[in-house]
């Protein structure tokens, strides 16, 4: 057992990390912004020298970048001033959007493929991702496939963090994303598709229920054969009730797979939904 000295210096060195990564994550940040900076700038010299043949609809992908980020920045400048709860990644987004040059933590793209949901979800799916951040996953799955796709968080700033970028991509059409804790959602349509990445427990202690619980109101919203593609939090590794309860949800799904993720922090399962 530590004693009182040993715990009372390693709380103060807690907290240094902490801080630490704190400054680390916002020079991160500044660097992305300067990135993106000369990345504008780039395209403004390729379209002095060609600008015989480049007109606005040429590379609107990367000149209309600034005011974007912009939005993006507002957005969480009010975060930070008006949000009394629980902000993920030191107060940025969760997520980091490849395309956009957004800035965060985990890179959607990346997770997008190595999930494998480019073989999973199709053109004629209905998606919805759960606890969705920013609603990046929601927003690529129909930007890759087609698909129409729902996200759901709590946090009205990240949700209007992926509004903006859901417009930018002028896919209004197919996503929706709504600011709303997920115990009060109610679709209106059931869903083919379902994602749920480490949201059946939230950090900010606003969704805390048994899992079983969670996979049942999933299990409610899905169509009959839908997917469920549920990704496990890091302490539920090697945890003996975790496995308990995903055991008891064999009657209302099926396993297709399993693996581990994020350096074997994690785990994820592909889950079919049976017939009621």
């Amino acid at each position: 057992m530590s004693s009182p000295q040993i715990a009372y210096i390693r709380r103060p060195l807690s907290a240094l990390k902490q801080v630490a990564r704190h400054v680390m994550v916002a020079v991160a940040s500044w660097l992305h912004r300067l990135g993106v900076f000369f990345l504008v700038s780039a395209r403004r010299l390729v379209r002095l020298t060609e600008r015989h043949t480049i007109d606005t609809t040429s590379d609107r992908f990367v000149m209309e970048l600034p005011e974007l980020h912009r939005k993006i920045r507002r957005e969480l400048a009010m975060q930070r001033r008006d949000y009394d709860s629980y902000s993920y990644f030191h107060g940025y987004p969760y997520q980091a959007l490849a395309i956009l040059d957004v800035f965060g933590e985990r890179g959607t793209e990346e997770r997008f493929d190595a999930y494998g949901l480019a073989d999973l979800v199709r053109p004629e799916d209905r998606l919805l991702d759960i606890g969705c951040n920013c609603g990046f996953m929601a927003l690529y799955a129909a930007f890759r496939t087609g698909c129409r796709a729902d996200g759901i968080d709590i946090n009205p700033y990240m949700i209007r963090i992926g509004q903006h970028c859901t417009e930018f991509l002028q896919l209004q059409d197919r996503v929706k994303l709504v600011a709303q804790p997920f115990q009060d959602y109610r679709p209106a349509q059931v869903y083919t598709v379902v994602l749920s990445f480490a949201t059946h427990w939230t950090d900010d202690r606003n969704y805390r229920v048994r899992l079983q619980d969670h996979l049942l109101r999933i299990h409610g919203m899905m169509a009959n054969g839908g997917l469920l593609v549920f990704e496990s939090h890091s302490a539920d590794v090697g945890n003996a009730e975790f496995y308990a309860a995903l055991e008891e949800m064999r009657a209302h799904f099926s396993w297709e797979g399993r693996r581990l993720m994020a350096k074997g922090t994690r785990e994820l399962y592909l889950m079919r939904r049976l017939a009621a």
